[in-house]
């Protein structure tokens, strides 16, 4: 008697085939799922929207940590006014009693010409008014940087110089904007990277790296903060976060903000604000007053080493920065508290720093961010952490010595 079909024995499936078939079906889903995906960014006006067109730089060199520390407490000058004016006038000496041998051994130049104008230029550099006692000499002009040479006034011609052929344009130097009084004119920086190592929580633990990079072209400028969490191949998420605007009198103007979240699982996300006399544009198309100290995002941490560096009190625990800061849904004061000083460890090396903090807690889904700023290394940030919620936040750590544009 033949057995009925439910009883007969199946022959066993290989496991091969197993792998093959779920192999097929993950395929299909992540098919599926990209194609979703790219569908609606097609169909996204949002995203439609142009991106803001990176300015370029070169690096040439490392910022080397000053021996120093920017003092806290008063103004700092290039270097010690009575030195630097005698230093200057043996110089302008030695160089003219050069050139009047060389004169006078080609028959080039007339000897009384050239005495006359080492006689000029001697007097020039002597006569340059003294500038106030330093405290400490500053480094070199890269971000941060906080004091420029004394301006020695050119000397009038006289008639002994009037024949002779006029020197090369010089190069227009750094725009500068005043500082406060007491402080010393601040001079805006070379283009400048910073590198940090990132960890945090976003579902889980995170790792990944990041970098601020400050990029300045005359009078128009650029801050770039770039974010990728998991491995730099497969990040699982990217943030950029860019300002771009002009060098103004009190400090950066920024002119537009983008934000760009793009995410290995949902869609990428773009925000965008614009500046200008009538407000501020929101991501949202509404337009909403404004302050004159107006920051963004981005442009926050390049406008507290202006102030910090202008206005030296503003160094001391206990001071409050506020300033106007624009969100992508709205633009609100915000006030930022300096506490005591603190030694960081990066992999940079070790950095005493002063810790600024926001007053208040960011709204939801908004961006809090504390800072440890250097005043060994032209006060810039050698520690960052951003903080949206309880369960999302990473830290920046300075992984190397930051890059300076020749």
């Amino acid at each position: 008697m033949a057995r009925p079909p439910s009883a007969m024995p199946t022959a066993p499936v290989p496991p091969w085939r197993r792998r093959l078939w779920w192999g097929a079906l993950l395929a299909v889903l992540v098919g599926h799922a990209l194609t979703t995906r790219w569908v609606a960014q097609a169909l996204d006006p949002v995203d439609a929207r142009p991106a803001l067109e990176r300015m370029e730089a070169t690096y040439t060199r490392v910022l080397e940590v000053s021996a120093e520390p920017i003092s806290a407490t008063a103004p700092v000058v290039a270097a010690p006014a009575r030195r630097a004016r005698a230093l200057a006038a043996a110089r302008a000496a030695s160089a003219a009693e050069a050139a009047a041998s060389a004169a006078s051994a080609t028959q080039d130049t007339p000897p009384r010409r050239v005495a006359l104008a080492a006689a000029s230029e001697v007097s020039r550099v002597s006569d340059a008014p003294e500038a106030p006692a330093p405290v400490a000499a500053p480094p070199e002009d890269v971000a941060g940087s906080n004091a420029v040479p004394p301006q020695v006034p050119p000397a009038s011609p006289t008639p002994a110089d009037a024949s002779a052929p006029p020197s090369p344009a010089a190069a227009p130097p750094a725009p500068a904007v005043a500082a406060a009084p007491g402080a010393p004119t601040f001079t805006w920086p070379r283009s400048t990277r910073l590198r940090y190592a990132l960890k945090g929580w976003f579902r889980g633990e995170v790792t990944g790296t990041a970098q601020v990079e400050w990029l300045r072209d005359a009078e128009r400028y650029q801050v770039h903060l770039d974010v990728a969490v998991g491995p730099s191949f497969a990040p699982l998420m990217t943030r950029r976060m860019s300002s771009e605007g002009r060098l103004g009198a009190e400090g950066l103007v920024p002119q537009r903000y983008e934000q760009v979240t793009r995410q290995i699982i949902g869609r990428d996300k773009r925000a965008q604000l614009r500046f200008d006399d009538q407000g501020v544009l929101l991501d949202r198309g509404e337009r909403v007053p404004t302050w004159p100290d107006v920051q963004d995002t981005a442009s926050q941490f390049i406008q507290m080493v202006y102030l910090f560096t202008t206005q030296p009190a503003l160094r001391v625990a206990g001071s409050r920065i506020e300033f106007a800061l624009a969100l992508p849904n709205r633009v609100d004061r915000w006030i930022y508290e300096v506490g005591v000083s603190e030694m960081v460890q990066t992999p940079a090396g070790a950095f005493q720093t002063f810790h600024v903090v926001p007053r208040r807690a960011a709204a939801k889904g908004d961006l809090s961010a504390e800072t440890w700023y250097a005043p060994t290394l032209q006060m810039l940030p050698v520690r960052i952490r951003i903080t949206q919620d309880a369960d999302t936040w990473i830290d920046l750590l300075l992984l190397q010595a930051p890059d300076v544009a020749s």
